[in-house]
């Protein structure tokens, strides 16, 4: 009796150290599953936020996305084994997710700038640019912008320079000549003087019918007519500048004349803070295709945004009806911003600076850039 009761006892102890002893082994056994990398370890897709920045990130129609920026972003996650997947969001979004930790990383025409640095962190640039200015290429020019267009010129200044040489000159020869020129210059003061900057205006002319009497008048004269040569020649490049046709027609051939004309630009933006820190006011808009559209229906007068990206949206979208003028300025850099403390920072950067050394990167910025 007592054995056919601890036959089965027995049995079931040793059921159970078996079963104790096996899953004892599997809990020591490695994990096989590979674990992508991410931002903070803890998920396996990133999230990549970008925005319309052409060429930089394009929205295609089907949803998709091309672009300088976001190639750039798909050859390093290939590279690493990174799986991920878009948001499309707007700067500020962007920026705040990635403080929040909601987001791993933005990828677009996005600027290194102090401010945003202390708030995110960045990769090694990958693009620099600058601040341009679009105008409408169709505009006329009016009298107004062309009185502004002189008045505000080099022009005025070497106009009052050969007034004032004129008169000097005219003082010496007329100094120089009294004694000896009598028919001329020996009068009144008056009409002596007078006689003195007719002359020094014929000379600096280039008339050559003048003949000075005295020797210093000869010499004077002689410096006159060879400054004259240097004076026209300066006056002709002064004035060819500043009538040249597409500052004419815009009205703007500087940062300085933004003062004076309705400037558009992107919210949120690097132009945005460019503008304000100087005092010019300006008109915000969402898209960089709707302040450049301001333009085109005459609501502004120029538009102030990321060079590169005006002088795609010109020739693609806007052509023959955007021009973007030949100025450069706020050099900035654009570069694929991560969270604060992200682990991804260190292989991306290894990556980005191999694939920058690279033909295929120089082939990706001439298909969208043609440079």
């Amino acid at each position: 009796m007592m054995d056919s009761l601890f036959r089965p006892a027995l049995l079931t102890i040793v059921i159970l150290g078996m079963s104790t002893w096996s899953t004892t082994l599997r809990a020591q056994e490695p994990s096989v599953q590979t674990e992508t990398l991410t931002a903070n370890g803890d998920r396996e897709i990133l999230q990549v936020g970008t925005k319309q920045s052409p060429p930089f990130a394009i929205k295609n129609p089907d949803g998709s996305w091309t672009g300088i920026s976001i190639e750039l972003w798909r050859h390093l996650a290939h590279e690493l084994n990174l799986e991920f997947e878009f948001q499309e969001l707007t700067l500020d979004e962007m920026l705040t997710k990635l403080e929040a930790g909601e987001l791993d990383a933005a990828v677009a025409a996005i600027s290194v700038t102090s401010d945003r640095h202390e708030r995110v962190g960045f990769c090694h640039p990958h693009y620099s640019t600058g601040l341009g200015i679009a105008v409408n290429s169709r505009e006329q020019t009016s009298p107004w912008v062309l009185v502004q267009r002189i008045v505000s010129s080099r022009l005025i200044k070497l106009v009052l320079a050969m007034i004032c040489l004129v008169i000097v000159c005219g003082l010496l020869f007329w100094q120089f000549e009294r004694k000896q020129n009598t028919a001329m210059f020996g009068g009144k003061r008056r009409q002596g003087i007078g006689m003195g900057v007719w002359w020094s205006t014929t000379l600096l002319l280039g008339h050559k019918g003048v003949v000075p009497a005295s020797k210093m008048g000869r010499i004077l004269a002689t410096i006159a007519m060879i400054t004259s040569i240097v004076i026209l020649s300066i006056l002709t490049g002064v004035i060819t500048s500043v009538l040249t046709v597409q500052q004419l027609d815009s009205g703007i051939a500087r940062v300085t004349d933004l003062h004076h004309v309705r400037v558009a630009t992107v919210a949120s933006s690097t132009s945005s803070d460019y503008l304000r820190q100087r005092r010019i006011f300006f008109r915000e808009y969402n898209t960089p295709q709707e302040a450049i559209q301001s333009v085109d229906t005459d609501k502004a007068d120029a538009v102030v945004y990321d060079a590169a990206l005006l002088k795609y949206l010109a020739s693609e979208e806007f052509s023959n009806r955007i021009d973007v003028l030949p100025v450069l300025f706020n050099v900035q850099e654009y570069a694929i911003a991560l969270q604060a403390d992200s682990k991804l920072r260190k292989p991306l950067n290894e990556e980005l600076l191999r694939y920058r050394e690279s033909d295929a990167w120089e082939e990706l910025l001439y298909r969208y850039l043609g440079d």
